[in-house]
């Protein structure tokens, strides 16, 4: 049995003075000297109140300090340090256009900055395997489509990392629909002229996207496929560059987001011609969809932010849930819609059944209509 710690007795030394007839300087010394021996006064008067702690109390009170102090050194990171988002594209392109505002207004939230970081090659997939091998804290993170986090292993099946096993889904961001465009010198001024000269052409015009297997180009390619026509594919190294193109007539025909457009757009230097969704855009309402012009197809893509699978569960839902309150407290959806697209937050769980059902659709259309990266 564990007995209280007894008070200290000091007996006077031989010959000592009484305090009274001390100097200011002794007695000074003499009140610090007996400051241990007050504090064993007052454990032994507290000691019964102390032993009432149970020893379950004890354990647990143990093992939440050990957790806490194991786990301390990546949440304060995770919490304090700068967020890099890395982007698989050139600054421009249409995932880096969404991901700037959401990136600003975030970081609000979030209470630490947040890099972009463009790292563009092999349609994201440098840029993905650079985050899937990367730290694992919450303070690296990747924004792609649904080309970077389900259609690539369509097309790549052999890349070096897997979206379902290697990420987990922080929120969505939207939902979005492709365009059609022309420069504004071009004859080509609707869908339907698109078709027509199309077929009175086979293989005259081009079609230009930011790259081999992305978004715009499958995406293309089904619609090419669904309308009968034969329009040949030049693939760039980023979205921006395949619109220069575009404007100074190199290329005929640019289908991609419309948040990569709207400056040149709104200039007037280009012409949307259609839009890939269900309905028309509030921001274009006068842009027919694909639909009206006689050919039922319909294609939205999505953007999502998602983290290294070993991102402890405690991080990834601080991130989710701020970057929910982003969209219920700030402009960010207006912003989004603003760009064409449609502003659509889901938490990680939902990006991670659009990750594994995606990848399962799009492996089946890309098998059966024979599409390449190249």
């Amino acid at each position: 049995m564990r007995h209280p710690p007894r008070p200290c007795e000091k007996k006077p030394a031989a010959g000592a003075q009484d305090a009274n007839s001390r100097p200011a300087e002794a007695q000074h010394l003499t009140t610090l000297q007996s400051v241990p021996c007050l504090c064993q006064h007052l454990l032994q008067e507290h000691w019964e109140d102390m032993m009432k702690l149970t020893r379950r109390t004890l354990i647990h009170g143990a093992g939440g300090t050990a957790l806490g102090v194991l786990a301390a050194p990546g949440l304060l990171r995770a919490q304090s340090g700068a967020i890099r988002l890395v982007v698989g594209f050139p600054a421009g392109g249409g995932v880096d256009a969404i991901a700037r505002p959401v990136a600003a207004r975030w970081q609000e939230r979030l209470g630490q900055p947040i890099v972009i970081d463009n790292r563009p090659g092999n349609n994201g997939n440098i840029a993905m395997d650079y985050v899937a091998k990367g730290i694992a804290d919450g303070t690296q993170l990747f924004q792609g489509n649904v080309g970077n986090l389900a259609m690539t292993h369509a097309l790549f099946p052999n890349l070096p990392f897997d979206c379902n096993r290697d990420f987990r889904g922080v929120g969505q961001l939207t939902l979005g629909p492709l365009v059609f465009a022309v420069a504004t010198e071009s004859p080509i001024r609707t869908m339907t002229d698109l078709l027509a000269a199309a077929k009175a052409r086979p293989g005259a015009l081009n079609f230009g996207s930011g790259g081999s297997g992305g978004v715009p180009h499958l995406a293309f390619e089904v619609w090419k496929r669904a309308a009968g026509v034969d329009i040949v594919h030049v693939p760039y190294r980023g979205s921006a560059p395949a619109l220069q193109d575009l404007m100074g007539g190199r290329i005929q025909l640019m289908v991609d987001g419309y948040s990569l457009m709207r400056g040149v757009h709104e200039g007037g230097r280009l012409r949307v011609i259609g839009i890939t969704s269900a309905d028309r855009h509030p921001q274009l309402p006068d842009v027919p969809t694909v639909k009206e012009s006689g050919l039922d197809w319909i294609f939205t893509s999505w953007q999502a932010i998602v983290c290294p699978t070993a991102t402890p569960a405690a991080v990834r839902q601080r991130l989710e849930d701020n970057l929910a309150r982003t969209f219920r407290e700030s402009d960010l959806p207006a912003t989004l819609t603003g760009l064409g697209t449609f502003p659509r937050f889901a938490p990680g769980a939902e990006v991670d059944r659009l990750m594994r059902e995606d990848r399962a659709l799009w492996t089946s259309v890309v098998r059966e209509a024979g599409i390449s990266a190249d």
